[in-house]
């Protein structure tokens, strides 16, 4: 449904879905209180899931991405905790010089420094210091986050989604059409 209005284009004598094409939403959607209804994304549950539970339609799931600003749902979209695990494994595997679970033990590890991502005030989170500006001046008011507890925070907080409302699906088709035929 989506790339069903985007144009084509010719390359090496083949003719091509021209997907380089990119929409956003207007602020005709953004500006109206009306227009997003908040979501939390339940464990395991893909945009098409919420495109069909929402929409009825699980070909609305790059409705649910757009209105969320998500270019790449593989690494956007909250993970279930077996794929935060597989991922916490892969992506740290070779900081903790080791495998599998024993990766995942060495980013809880609470005796070591090696697997602290940011310092956080324990009196308004959202002032984080790294370890350089943490160790200059160290605060008591902060506390480590190491790698796990950072990685399920990120995932935590990518559960919470808006959903666009449903009265406004004939609107958005029109001005995607519009948009990616400009």
């Amino acid at each position: 449904m989506y790339f069903s209005s985007f144009p084509t284009t010719t390359f090496d004598d083949v003719t091509l879905l021209d997907i380089t094409r990119k929409a956003k939403l207007t602020s005709l959607i953004k500006s109206s209180a009306l227009a997003y209804m908040n979501y939390t994304v339940q464990e395991g549950e893909r945009p098409e899931d919420v495109a069909f539970y929402y929409y009825d339609d699980p070909a609305y799931a790059w409705l649910v991405l757009l209105s969320n600003d998500i270019v790449d749902p593989y690494t956007q979209w909250p993970k279930s905790a077996q794929d935060l695990e597989a991922n916490i494994i892969s992506k740290y595997a070779s900081l903790a010089n080791a495998t599998g679970s024993a990766v995942t033990e060495w980013t809880k590890n609470q005796t070591i420094s090696s697997n602290i991502i940011h310092y956080q005030s324990l009196n308004d989170p959202t002032i984080k210091l790294n370890r350089a500006s943490y160790f200059n001046t160290p605060l008591p008011e902060f506390y480590a986050v190491r790698a796990y507890d950072y990685e399920v925070e990120l995932n935590e907080s990518r559960k919470e989604i808006v959903l666009i409302n449903k009265g406004f699906l004939s609107t958005i088709k029109d001005q995607l059409k519009t948009i990616i035929n400009e």
